[in-house]
């Protein structure tokens, strides 16, 4: 979904210096957190990348609602507890039906609105989810599926994120076979624009990949 913001997102300088400082302070720390109702894994850095945007993305992470709420605290560490259980236990639920890791949910809502669900692009994409309505509700009419309301979707986060997840299980049931990385045409499906995006994607993964938060079960 092209995606131009009203308030420009955090820099990619001020990405990297997480990445580097969540590097320097993780390594290890979750190698021996034992608990009895909370077992934390960790990946091998050294076995994740077969290209330069990595291989987090075919991780599985439970979709939990405490689980979401630790990923988003890693993008999002100034929000409060209760923000960030609300929008978990919202994705959770909208994603509960889907087989969509949630890594690559929260990469995409922080990429396309910063998880500012009042944000709207200069296409008209709206909500946290930048859904553009005209664009996708063709897309719906021609599938027979229930139109977008675009009212709804600017005042209502759990519908916004329904909406999200109906799209990308769309995206993913007609392109994963063909295109490793589908997801990205969440974006764009032109070349350039869906590399540029990767990209951006890619940041925020490493982020959460280097928290070392993979599973909690």
């Amino acid at each position: 979904m092209k995606t131009t913001y009203n308030n420009t997102s955090r820099s990619d300088k001020e990405l990297f210096c997480k990445i580097v400082l969540l590097s320097t302070l993780t390594i290890g720390a979750f190698s021996n957190v034992k608990n009895k109702n909370t077992k934390v894994e960790s990946i091998k850095i050294s076995s994740a990348y077969s290209d330069r945007f990595g291989d987090f993305d075919k991780v599985h992470i439970p979709n939990k609602s405490p689980v979401i709420a630790k990923m988003i605290s890693v993008l999002k560490p100034d929000f409060s507890s209760e923000k960030l259980n609300d929008v978990a236990e919202k994705i959770h639920q909208a994603f509960a039906k889907y087989k969509i890791e949630p890594q690559i949910v929260v990469a995409i809502i922080d990429t396309e609105s910063d998880f500012n669900h009042e944000m709207v692009s200069s296409t008209g994409d709206l909500s946290m989810a930048q859904v553009n309505v005209e664009v996708w509700n063709k897309e719906f009419t021609r599938m027979n599926l229930d139109l977008i309301e675009a009212e709804k979707l600017k005042v209502d986060q759990a519908y916004s994120l329904e909406v999200m997840a109906q799209i990308l299980h769309i995206l993913k049931t007609r392109y994963e076979k063909k295109d490793r990385r589908w997801y990205a045409r969440y974006h764009s499906k032109t070349k350039k624009h869906k590399h540029e995006y990767l990209s951006k994607l890619a940041s925020r993964m490493k982020l959460l990949e280097k928290s070392r938060l993979v599973a909690l079960q």
